[in-house]
Formats: C-alpha cells, sequence, structure tokens
C-alpha cells in the first residue's frame, strides 16, 4: 500500500469536530470527536470512536453516559484545548465553561447543540473504542454553523 496515498485519501473525508463531554463519579473531562455519526433513526443512535488511552475511555465506560456538543464555527481554540490529552495536561478542564441540562449532563453553553447519549454496545475498533449509544435528551443553543475539521485545520495522520 501507498502510504502516502492513504493518507491522502482518508485524510479527504469530511468531519465535523465535536466536543464530547463525559462524567464519571464527580469528574469532569471532556475531548474533541470527529469520528462520530448517527447510526439509527429508531431507535436514534450515535456512534463516537473514542481513543484507547484516552482518559475518558474508562470514564464512559463506567457512567454509561456521555454528551456530545456540536461546536460552532470558529471555535478553533476550545476544540484544541479539549483536544489534549488529560494525562499529559490534568488541569484542561479549568478553563472550560460547562453546565448542567435539567438531567445533569454537562454541556458547553456556547456550543450550538448537544446531545445527551447512553452506551448501549461498545466494541474494540484497533486503537481506538467504538461506542454506540442511544440518544436520551437533546437541546438546541444556538442558530449557525458547525466547526468542522477542515475549517479548524486539524489533522489526522490517516
Amino acid at each position: 500500500m501507498d502510504t502516502a496515498a492513504k493518507k491522502q485519501a482518508l485524510r479527504s473525508f469530511t468531519y465535523g469536530l465535536y466536543a464530547v463531554l463525559c462524567e464519571d463519579e464527580g469528574n469532569v473531562n471532556g475531548f474533541t470527536a470527529n469520528w462520530l455519526s448517527q447510526v439509527s433513526f429508531e431507535p436514534p443512535l450515535i456512534m463516537v470512536s473514542v481513543e484507547n488511552d484516552a482518559k475518558s475511555l474508562p470514564m464512559i465506560q463506567h457512567s454509561r453516559t456521555f454528551t456530545i456538543n456540536v461546536l460552532r464555527t470558529g471555535q478553533r481554540e476550545l476544540a484544541g484545548a479539549l483536544g489534549k490529552s488529560a494525562f499529559k495536561h490534568p488541569q484542561k478542564m479549568e478553563n472550560i465553561t460547562y453546565t448542567r441540562t435539567e438531567g445533569q449532563y454537562p454541556i458547553l453553553p456556547e456550543a450550538l447543540a448537544w446531545v445527551a447519549c447512553e452506551v448501549h454496545n461498545t466494541t474494540p475498533a484497533g486503537d481506538s473504542t467504538l461506542f454506540i449509544a442511544e440518544v436520551i435528551d437533546a437541546g438546541i443553543i444556538a442558530e449557525g454553523d458547525a466547526l468542522t475539521m477542515k475549517e479548524a485545520g486539524f489533522k489526522h495522520a490517516g
């Protein structure tokens, strides 16, 4: 396989850039995710891929819940802050403002929208773990355009 061609081809896929927040035993963490998609209308199911070395992985595995926040265009800095490893930057959430829904799910008040999810299935997927989760609550915060990987200028290795 031509490694350069593989990287270029995979980098041509279009992705949104989302902030996923999770909470376990009173601890809140967040990360950016772009390997995320709706996979079913009924019930409404979402798929998100989480890196196996992420702090959030065991938190989601234990709590079985997470919230997806749709970032706005122009929120590259917020996405970058959340994209840092919580193990290498243990204070990264100190400057991230979040609130809670009526159902007590952590959300970003500056996002466009949020979706609270409850994990149904977990599948190993190479260097990541795939979660299939049902949408159990959702809200719209503002109107506007969503942040994309292309706008943010972030790249995966491919």
